[in-house]
């Protein structure tokens, strides 16, 4: 494994790259969240990228304890410039009237794969947490309407200036005192206007032409996601879904677009989930195969007809993941039928749900279930399980940062025992009812915890810039082999190995020490009508549920 000798100083093994690589992707919800601990002190952390790259975000941190006398700072840190290469922190002041509260601003200056770096002091002590943010420019701003007028009046009065200093510059300024005017200096003068306005006009096309120069080339670096197209494949053993890449979108942020360097997330290269359109009534997570750099195929469950959004998720060894969008239209077919029809053997990690249409609306607070003291909503699962959402919210604002409590509960209505599904104790996808908001959430929050220790290995390395990185084809096969031997593995000792840090992850909670409680902490980025669905896995059975929120 030509890959991993290369960079045996920071993966020592196969097994340690799939360890570490476990992450997280989004559509039209920007902010990071990240929930662990910083030293001895559990935080939850909010970064709200900017939009525009240079450009200043929003950094949040709430320590539920409040310590005294603790000092916080924060920085960006980027994957090709290293700890080395990064200005000096920012202070992170205390929120007025909210306990534990901390908010700053800093600038990014560069796009690509970075982080922010939460440095904690606390008397002689210093701990720090590194948390990934994919710095890219996603929009343009606009000028403000009033700024512009103000703008342009001011222009036309310099301009107006500018001529009327050449043209005196060329006439009444050589005019000794005391001596008339004469029509010789008047033809001066407006060979001088002349001659000042053809220069302003030359100046004013030389700035415009900067100035549109420099809009394409911003224009250039805003992200775009990667195209792909999504086709039905029948074949004898059942029906694939096969996704192609089109190159022509793998323009931006050199090797942290090469779709050859792809690291396992979960021990999988990519995670896709289908939704139906409209009702979001069908709901299936699977992991495609790659055939080759472009091409990935995986088997379908039995999903009924329809639209789907496919949402395929990816992660690079820079650190950098992104969520491909695409659609795909399963026909009317004989082939297709429901699950108890037709029996259809997926891939161990593969699961699919069926859930009430959204247009019912049958997700809502029930003051009869009540979970330590509060209500909740509750959902059934498949094979007699069931899910509350503990909640006092019937409706959620956007931009808040809320945690989503799950209690689980077997066939009997005791505490489920959770089992570890892909390294993790839950997960959670989110989707707007339009489809324009996508998340896919971790109890530890939505960053990637295997960006996260790229970025550790790759800062302690002291290495910089990209030099020295392995092949693309090399890289590839490398991977390949990692997946093939996680693939190999008894499920207890993959999940063990792919939980890796998070088997001592845990913290107590003594409000919910008499339920099996998942967790997951989120914003929702806008307003609109939202599903969420919630996987665990329970006596060996990966089972799903699915909510609905509105959040104003």
């Amino acid at each position: 494994m030509h890959f991993i000798k290369k960079f045996k100083s920071s993966l020592q093994s196969a097994t340690l790259l799939v360890v570490l690589l476990i992450a997280t992707s989004h559509v039209g919800s920007p902010g990071v969240i990240f929930e662990g601990l910083l030293g001895p002190y559990r935080v939850l952390a909010n970064i709200n990228p900017p939009a525009v790259v240079p450009g200043t975000a929003l950094v949040t941190v709430i320590l539920p304890e409040d310590p005294e006398g603790i000092h916080l700072e924060a920085r960006p840190v980027y994957w090709s410039a290293g700890i080395k290469g990064t200005p000096t922190a920012d202070p992170l002041a205390p929120v007025e009237g909210e306990m534990g509260r901390y908010e700053g601003e800093m600038w990014f200056m560069e796009s690509g794969t970075s982080s922010v770096q939460l440095v904690l002091k606390s008397g002689e002590e210093t701990f720090e947490a590194i948390i990934p943010v994919m710095a890219m420019p996603t929009a343009q701003n606009e000028m403000p309407k009033e700024l512009g007028i103000a703008l342009s009046i001011l222009g036309v009065f310099l301009v107006i200036l500018m001529v009327t200093i050449i043209a005196s510059a060329m006439g009444d300024s050589l005019r000794e005192p005391g001596v008339p005017r004469d029509s010789r200096l008047a033809k001066r003068k407006y060979i001088g206007t002349a001659i000042g306005s053809v220069f302003i006009l030359l100046i004013l096309w030389g700035g415009k032409s900067w100035w549109e120069a420099e809009a394409e080339a911003y224009q250039s670096q805003i992200f775009k996601p990667i195209e792909a197209v999504s086709h039905l494949n029948i074949k004898e053993d059942g029906d694939y879904l096969h996704l192609t890449i089109d190159s022509t979108s793998l323009t931006q942020g050199r090797i942290t677009r090469k779709i050859s360097y792809i690291v396992p997330d979960h021990g999988k290269l990519m995670h896709m989930f289908l939704i139906r359109k409209g009702d979001l009534d069908v709901f299936a997570h699977l992991h495609p195969k790659r055939l080759d750099s472009l091409n990935y195929e995986v088997k379908l469950p039995p999903l009924p007809s329809g639209e789907y959004h496919v949402f395929a998720d990816i992660t690079r060894f820079t650190g950098f993941s992104e969520t491909i969008v695409s659609d795909l239209v399963i026909p009317q077919s004989a082939n297709f039928n429901l699950a108890s029809q037709r029996e259809v053997i997926l891939g161990r990690d593969d699961t699919y749900t069926f859930s009430n249409p959204i247009s019912s609306k049958s997700s809502a607070l029930d003051g009869d279930i009540m979970i330590c003291g509060k209500p909740g909503i509750k959902t059934p699962l498949p094979n007699g399980y069931s899910a509350v959402w503990e909640t006092e919210n019937d409706k959620f604002e956007a931009g808040r940062l809320y945690n989503l409590n799950f209690a689980l509960f077997d066939a009997d209505g005791e505490p489920a025992v959770l089992e570890p599904y892909l390294g993790m104790m839950g997960h959670a996808v989110v989707l707007k009812h339009d489809g324009l908001v996508y998340i896919h959430l971790h109890p530890t929050g939505n960053y990637s915890m295997g960006s996260q220790k790229m970025l550790l290995d790759r800062f302690q390395s002291g290495a910089v810039g990209f030099q020295n990185l392995p092949g693309s084809y090399s890289f590839q096969d490398s991977i390949d082999h990692v997946i093939s031997f996680l693939d190999e593995l008894p499920e207890v000792e993959r999940d063990s190995l792919l939980m890796g840090d998070m088997l001592h992850y845990e913290w107590s909670d003594e409000e919910h020490e008499e339920h099996t409680m998942v967790s997951f902490p989120y914003a929702f980025p806008e307003e609109g009508n939202y599903r969420l669905w919630i996987q665990v896995k329970i006596e060996g059975k990966i089972v799903n549920g699915a909510f609905d929120v509105e959040v104003i």
